[in-house]
């Protein structure tokens, strides 16, 4: 008789594809409370002091949209609750905010929280693309006892 442990560990994954040309359609400076709801303000003024803030608004809604896919089955979440930043290199990178300052309804217990989450954001002058990965914990492995038979 054999063991197996099942691996503690649950991955989800999350793809979205936005066309660039609906946020070209809708400048900020004349949707200020659309992009005010859906993004946090250091994701606008990313967006904003980049070259093209269209493509930029597109690939971290895209972002956004697929992180929120990934982790939807598990947490109760809105897209201004998902955060699509950058570190200094550029790298994008996904945090979750739980207090009212970035927007947030409904808290979320950190012990939710999925224990990684990777994002890679992508686009071309006319769609941006956004590929997520989360892994949550699960509480305790699970061990099966197998027997083989002849």
């Amino acid at each position: 008789m054999g063991t197996v442990t099942v691996n503690p560990f649950m991955w989800d994954i999350g793809v979205d594809i936005v066309d660039i040309s609906r946020f070209r359609k809708i400048p900020y400076s004349n949707h200020k409370r659309f992009y005010d709801h859906v993004f946090t303000p250091k994701e606008i003024e990313y967006c904003l002091f980049s070259g093209k803030p269209a493509q930029h608004f597109a690939a971290t809604f895209a972002g956004k949209e697929a992180v929120y896919k990934a982790v939807n089955k598990r947490l109760n979440i809105g897209l201004r609750q998902i955060a699509i930043l950058r570190d200094r290199c550029g790298v994008p990178e996904v945090n979750f905010h739980a207090d009212g300052k970035e927007g947030n309804a409904n808290p979320i217990a950190s012990a939710d929280l999925p224990s990684e989450v990777r994002v890679s954001l992508s686009h071309s002058s006319s769609h941006a693309i956004a590929f997520a990965i989360v892994r949550f914990r699960e509480p305790e492995p699970q061990i099966f006892k197998t027997r083989v038979v002849p």
